[in-house]
């Protein structure tokens, strides 16, 4: 901390700012940019995280592959799993490896949710992007009729 002479005329032109922004509540049709399985031995647990991103902003998700202390969490997690599997094409009979899901696309629904009384936001269920394309209501030129 001796190198530091206070706030006024600190050097910020090499400072790089993230631009990224945390997707909002709704349906969001995504690329996931990264997956890994992470352990934890002290917790007796193992999560698959997945990075989702889009042009809007981009959101993080655990699941639950293994929980030691709670089968209904594996219980939810081995269906979330199954799920998006499913979504991305996959015949869903067999985990593949984690790398697998990066860069597929996949739609996701974010939606907030409470936790120890901070609201956070929270990938809630998939869907196949050609769902989000029906849904949207958007009737292309060529479709009319006459």
């Amino acid at each position: 901390m001796s190198d530091f002479m206070g706030l006024e005329g600190m050097d910020l032109s090499d400072v790089e700012v993230s631009t990224n922004r945390i997707l909002s509540v709704g349906r969001h049709v995504v690329k996931i940019n990264d997956a890994t399985v992470e352990k934890d031995d002290g917790k007796d647990t193992a999560r698959l995280v997945l990075s989702y991103e889009n042009s809007d902003g981009s959101i993080r998700q655990w699941i639950y592959l293994y929980h030691g202390g709670s089968p209904k969490a594996t219980e939810v997690g081995k269906k979330q799993l199954k799920e998006l599997l499913l979504m991305t094409g996959h015949d869903g009979k067999e985990a593949p490896n984690a790398s697998y899901f990066k860069g597929k696309s996949v739609g996701i629904n974010v939606k907030n949710e409470e936790y120890n009384g901070k609201t956070q936001s929270k990938v809630s269920y998939f869907f196949t992007p050609k769902e989000k394309e029906a849904s949207s209501g958007d009737i292309k030129d060529d479709e009319i009729p006459f």
